[in-house]
């Protein structure tokens, strides 16, 4: 298995999601192209999943990450485009809030997956 540092993992994802907020703006242009963000193998940690895909194929923390993980990609194009075609304009839209459960569900996943390698060596 590739080594990976998950402090550093969560450390990513939080400026991953920074830097999301901070292109909404930038998103509201109509050539904007929101694929890429929906991709969840174009960031390090979709990247490490699935280079790990055999090596963690028992790990349930593993398996429900990479679920999470597709659903928070996918969720960040919906609001991209859903800004972009100015269906969202408030943060406390329901999509928005989901992006936050998401997120934070990578984060606590994150921690038991290392937690569950650590044990298991």
């Amino acid at each position: 298995m590739q080594a990976f540092d998950f402090d550093s993992a969560i450390s990513w994802h939080r400026s991953w999601k920074m830097k999301f907020h901070m292109a909404l703006d930038t998103i509201r242009s109509k050539d904007f192209d929101t694929q890429p963000i929906g991709d969840d193998t174009q960031c390090r940690l979709g990247q490490w999943l699935a280079a790990n895909a055999s090596e963690l194929a028992g790990s349930g923390s593993a398996k429900e990450l990479v679920t999470v993980h597709g659903k928070f990609h996918r969720q960040s194009q919906s609001i991209a485009d859903a800004i972009r075609n100015e269906k969202i304009v408030q943060l406390n839209d329901k999509a928005i809030v989901e992006f936050g459960v998401l997120s934070d569900r990578i984060e606590t996943l994150l921690k038991q997956l290392k937690a569950e390698l650590s044990r298991t060596g």
